[in-house]
């Protein structure tokens, strides 16, 4: 699956002004864990390693970014099931999965509260909040197959959002978090 999306990060009071100011269509828990292979092979070739866990259910997720360092994010998305979420996946599952032959190894989670509106055909607003290691963040995806509405660009606009800052995905925002935990900054 391709998916398109513009990201914007948003302040707490950003957040709460979206929350708002739409109507949401469902508002639910998911949980990302995170792997990685020690030589950072996957990171090298854009690929995200996951096992996203919603309502109990876990599935494997691996998105390989086709254009990185800007607001809008294209991803090629595969999602294989699963009944675990291992500490480990062996060099020959990985490259099964992301056709990169590495082993890797679960490096802890993030839980956003994700808010969902459907705005109009083939556009998806998320408003996310996210939890990890000791951190709260907040960021805002239009997920679209077809054109973004007016109404809707000057609607965020209007709440001050603005989509031109290159977008830094959850994994990115785990792994700076990770690192400065694990050198003791905070």
């Amino acid at each position: 699956m391709l998916e398109t999306e513009f990201k914007a990060m948003l302040t707490q009071e950003q957040y709460n002004d979206l929350d708002r100011m739409f109507k949401w269509d469902w508002v639910k828990e998911q949980t990302n864990s995170y792997y990685a292979d020690p030589s950072m092979l996957l990171k090298k070739h854009g690929i995200t390693l996951r096992i996203r866990t919603i309502n109990g259910i876990s599935k494997i997720q691996v998105k390989a970014h086709k254009n990185e360092n800007s607001p809008l994010q294209i991803c090629e998305e595969t999602e294989f099931d699963t009944e675990t979420i291992p500490n480990k996946f062996a060099a020959d599952e990985v490259e099964h999965m992301t056709g990169i032959s590495a082993p890797a190894s679960l490096l802890g989670s993030l839980t956003t509260l994700r808010h969902s509106l459907m705005y109009s055909d083939g556009v998806e607003i998320c408003l996310d909040k996210s939890d990890y290691l000791g951190k709260t963040d907040y960021e805002i995806e239009v997920e679209y197959t077809s054109e973004i509405p007016d109404s809707l660009k000057e609607k965020l606009a209007d709440a001050g959002i603005e989509f031109k800052d290159a977008a830094v995905g959850k994994m990115t925002r785990f792994m700076q978090r990770l690192n400065d935990v694990m050198h003791g900054e905070d």
